[in-house]
């Protein structure tokens, strides 16, 4: 494997180093920005885990993010949950800008004790920060037997999606999760956004040197733009586009609404039009169902294996090898790059350097 502290910031393509070496960078640098060993190991554990599931974009990259949050004090290390609310079934948390990662794993644990106790478990918070990759979160559930879902917006802020009709960027991309259990098997887990693309998978392209694809953008025209620029210019020349595109955008838009109300909404943080003050009230909507208060948890799981089967067995369309089911492609990539090491973006790897530098930390010593 090639060492990446030796290769050019300039090399276009991707760097390749060994998951250890990255988990460990990570942990120097949040260290140094003074994240406790609790804390640390759990953000460090969910950025690795998006990375090695192919979302880069929600993984490593979120370094020089979260860097960049301590030090302006919109991410707090150390920050408590405090409870706003309880019911034997509900818990509303206010996260006071803690470190997202966090805060999102330890609401998700107290719905699922909820749902353990009672059925169903359900968790609202406010003033929550990025979590990276939703669906590292509703896959341990779900492979304890429960349904999960959870679902975040940013409360109002970075505006970056469409409306339906409209060419201004309104809305948040409003990602959601869902984790779903088998009676055999890895869970189905579906990880959405609600806008064509995310903000991070438009940084990647630009990272790359590539060209958007053809209808992930509109401009202030109403045309669909492939020009990535358009987007990160300020101020914005273009948005996201709906899940769906022009074709189907209302699909995506309506979706976008709903995951608004039930994050911001119900929170208290506010949903998407907000003044920019509110930039960081981000909210999560967590729910946790037990099918065993239901249908039994072993009927549940072995209709889903049922299902997943039949879909499985679907004719092909010519040309495909295989029909999976959303959680598939995910575990296969992460099998590849623990084998094989992770790749990344050299401009992702240089702001890691200099991270790295500015903190003191020496590139050999991880």
């Amino acid at each position: 494997m090639e060492d990446a502290s030796q290769m050019s910031d300039m090399d276009p393509c991707p760097i390749r180093m060994e998951p250890d070496r990255l988990a460990r960078i990570m942990d120097l640098i949040f260290a140094r920005l003074g994240v406790g060993d609790a804390e640390r190991s759990v953000i460090v554990e969910r950025l690795m885990e998006a990375s090695l599931s192919g979302y880069h974009s929600h993984g490593v990259m979120r370094i020089t993010m979260y860097t960049e949050g301590i030090r302006a004090g919109n991410m707090i290390p150390g920050a408590p949950l405090d409870v706003l609310g309880e019911t034997v079934s509900t818990v509303h948390l206010d996260a006071n800008k803690g470190m997202g990662p966090w805060t999102a794993t330890e609401a998700m644990k107290r719905a699922v004790g909820k749902a353990g106790a009672t059925g169903v478990g359900c968790a609202s918070v406010v003033n929550a920060n990025d979590i990276a990759r939703l669906g590292g979160y509703v896959e341990q559930p779900a492979k304890d037997g429960y349904i999960a879902l959870l679902m975040t917006n940013d409360a109002g802020g970075n505006p970056c999606v469409a409306p339906w009709g409209a060419t201004s960027p309104l809305m948040s991309t409003n990602p959601m999760a869902v984790g779903i259990p088998r009676e055999t098997g890895d869970p189905v887990l579906i990880d959405i956004s609600t806008g064509v693309t995310s903000e991070g998978g438009l940084k990647m392209l630009r990272n790359k040197g590539q060209t958007v694809p053809d209808g992930w953008l509109i401009d202030g025209d109403g045309r669909t733009t492939t020009d990535g620029e358009s987007y990160f210019s300020t101020p914005r020349r273009a948005a996201i586009l709906p899940l769906g595109s022009l074709i189907a955008g209302h699909k995506g838009f309506a979706l976008s609404i709903l995951v608004d109300v039930l994050t911001g909404g119900l929170s208290g943080a506010g949903c998407s039009g907000r003044s920019p003050e509110d930039l960081d009230r981000n909210a999560l909507f967590i729910l946790v169902i037990d099918p065993e208060v239901f249908v039994s948890r072993s009927a549940f799981s072995a209709e889903v294996d049922r299902l997943v089967a039949s879909i499985k067995a679907a004719r092909k369309a010519p040309g495909v090898e295989e029909i999976r089911v959303p959680g598939d492609g995910a575990r296969r990539e992460r099998e590849r790059q623990l084998a094989q090491g992770i790749d990344i973006d050299p401009p992702v790897w240089s702001a890691i350097q200099d991270i790295m530098d500015e903190l003191g930390i020496g590139r050999d010593s991880a």
